[in-house]
């Protein structure tokens, strides 16, 4: 008789079948219980000086109940810890309009430890009942932050352009961003 799993006689299937994916098998693994080594590995980067954006999520509230209406606020500012990899910057260029320039462009952002999740990488768990959307009085967007020596970096917007790509024999979650506009004045303020 054939196996039920893969329809093959005489079957060499593991006894018991197949895992399948769940929050337990995910939870549970080798590479789950590594993380907390890879991340504290990732960190000497900053460390050393090799990693210099600061890269956070961002929340913000409108005073008037809904987006665009009344005071802008931030709500909640929350860096990515350890300091992930901000692919090269070259790829946001400048172009050139009537009333001066705009920055475009996308980035991608990658070994985010796996310590995050998905619904954190979109800004929907913080102010959202899991599985809803952002209320209708906030803004979510990344911030691609590089300090400079003296203080006066320049600090970049971006939103989401794809789903989180979680790639676990890598230890991370990486993520493509594409460049908006409205940044934050350099000391952090809501132009």
């Amino acid at each position: 008789m054939a196996c039920t799993a893969c329809k093959v006689s005489p079957c060499t299937c593991p006894e018991g079948g197949y895992t399948e994916v769940t929050k337990a098998s995910l939870t549970s693994t080798l590479i789950s219980s590594l993380t907390c080594v890879v991340d504290a590995t990732r960190d000497l980067y900053t460390s050393l000086g090799a990693r210099n954006y600061r890269v956070a999520l961002i929340w913000t509230r409108w005073s008037g109940g809904e987006r665009g209406r009344g005071v802008e606020v931030v709500a909640l500012e929350e860096a990515i810890l350890p300091t992930p990899n901000v692919s090269d910057l070259k790829t946001v260029r400048i172009e050139v309009e009537q009333v001066g320039s705009l920055e475009q462009g996308e980035v991608t952002v990658s070994q985010i430890s796996p310590r995050y999740t998905e619904a954190e990488l979109l800004g929907l768990s913080r102010f959202t009942i899991p599985g809803d959307q952002l209320p209708e009085d906030m803004n979510f967007y990344w911030e691609i932050f590089y300090p400079g020596t003296d203080g006066d970096g320049v600090r970049r917007r971006f939103t989401p352009k794809s789903a989180p790509n979680s790639n676990p024999t890598k230890f991370e979650w990486a993520i493509r961003l594409v460049r908006q506009s409205e940044d934050r004045t350099t000391s952090g303020e809501i132009r």
